[in-house]
């Protein structure tokens, strides 16, 4: 295993085209959410082109420390994987590196967890510098703890017992050759951060709004509506990977930008969320975020408690947000809107295709914007082109006058926006 093949290592997905998926019932845990958790794990399969061709669920008091499961439910199993010609079996439970390589040794196929599959599809989908190198980062922490499976065929038995084989010297290379990509890939990673800041500076007078939420809850549609965009919207989990920022209209001042980030999922990785904070930063660094829920969705309660988990890991809990209930066309409980409208009074229930409630979203955040504004009136000599031209780009004009070489502004924008006009160096104290 060289350094080109950790580089294209994914974690056993690509060849496979049926899969089995398992998962373990403990005394807490509800059947509904079992199945409900395992019908997403069905949604993250086939978005790498994987089916699913049957499901096993074992009821027990604790998980087996070795396999996870009991040793009946891993030939149930292995029998369905042989009648189904199934060759990956996925666990929607976190699998330690030995309880990988038990089970396969085992079921004689492919044994991946959730993660594996969300790292996949993260893998799939990165198109930017900043993606690739953080899906590359999670990808390696997560495949280090598991490179001894990759080459246990490699060892050798002796007289005495287990010798040091070729398969153990390979690991330690291949450990080490992980570490030091590892270290150069963080090291690109604060570069292009570098590089993320500086453009982020360069947006300081603008209003930023950041789509947040369960992936497929709908963001990159309202993100087009929205912002008149092209962008067709996929009906995919983690269609939207990289973050896109866009103006939502060119006619208002300030003008307010609104970015589309990266869908949460319940069981994140840690690693990923972690790898994401470069990332998820246009949601850190955001005026306004809008929190998007699928309403139509039988689980949408634990899509919002996932969300506002992820949120406080990555500290954005104080930033104001507002609650957007989207999908109201698909949603069959009729009375649902205004029950969450009850619970949760800073929000608005839309439907993304509907293009009056687009036009009230929009409206909304217009109102939400400006009830924040400072409103002052400023003298500046006419002569003074360069604030002027600020003044048009970065506020809201109420109404503006001139006296002999004097133009006399009454303004609106937000606090920081005021100070720096108020205390540019082309307004004479005499004024």
């Amino acid at each position: 295993m060289n350094e080109e093949f950790l580089l294209t290592y994914n974690v056993g997905l690509k060849d496979h085209a049926k899969a089995i998926i398992a998962s373990v019932a403990l005394p807490h845990d509800e059947s509904d959410d079992i199945n409900a958790s395992l019908d997403e794990l069905e949604l993250l399969l086939k978005t790498l082109g994987i089916t699913v061709a049957g499901r096993v669920i074992q009821r027990r008091q604790k998980m087996v420390s070795g396999s996870l499961i009991g040793t009946g439910k891993v030939e149930e199993i292995k029998n369905l994987a042989d009648q189904s010609g199934a060759q990956l079996v996925v666990f929607d439970q976190k699998l330690a590196p030995p309880q990988v390589r038990n089970l396969s040794e085992i079921l004689k196929c492919e044994v991946l967890d959730r993660a594996g599959v969300i790292l996949d599809i993260f893998g799939k989908h990165a198109q930017s510098k900043a993606a690739k190198i953080q899906v590359e980062i999670a990808r390696l922490e997560y495949l280090m703890p598991r490179l001894a499976g990759a080459w246990s065929h490699l060892g050798r038995q002796t007289a005495g017992g287990v010798a040091r084989g070729m398969g153990e010297k390979q690991i330690e290379v291949d450990r080490r050759r992980a570490r030091e990509r590892l270290a150069r890939l963080r090291k690109k990673l604060v570069e292009v951060e570098s590089e993320r800041k500086t453009q982020s500076r360069s947006r300081q007078n603008e209003l930023r709004v950041a789509l947040i939420g369960y992936t497929n809850s709908g963001k990159t549609t309202i993100m087009s509506a929205i912002t008149t965009g092209t962008e067709a919207p996929q009906d995919a989990l983690f269609a939207t990977l990289d973050t896109s920022i866009r103006l939502i209209d060119p006619n208002t001042h300030p003008r307010i930008l609104l970015s589309d980030t990266v869908g949460f999922i319940d069981k994140l990785p840690h690693g990923l969320i972690a790898s994401f904070k470069s990332t998820l930063a246009e949601a850190l660094e955001a005026d306004l975020l809008l929190n998007v829920v699928d309403i139509s969705h039988p689980n949408y309660e634990n899509h919002i408690k996932t969300t506002a988990s992820v949120l406080e890991e990555i500290g954005a809990t104080e930033i104001p947000m507002l609650m957007v209930f989207n999908k109201l066309d698909q949603c069959e409980m009729k009375f649902l809107p205004k029950i969450l409208h009850a619970a949760y009074p800073h929000s608005i229930s839309i439907s993304a295709h509907n293009p009056a409630d687009i036009k009230k979203m929009r409206t909304w955040l217009f109102d939400h914007f400006s009830s924040h504004f400072q409103r002052c009136q400023v003298k500046i000599p006419s002569a003074a082109e360069a604030l002027i031209s600020y003044i048009y780009r970065h506020t809201h004009v109420v109404h503006v006058e001139y006296e002999d070489d004097i133009a006399i502004f009454d303004i609106m924008a937000p606090e920081h926006i005021v100070s720096q006009v108020l205390n540019h160096k082309d307004i004479p104290k005499a004024l």
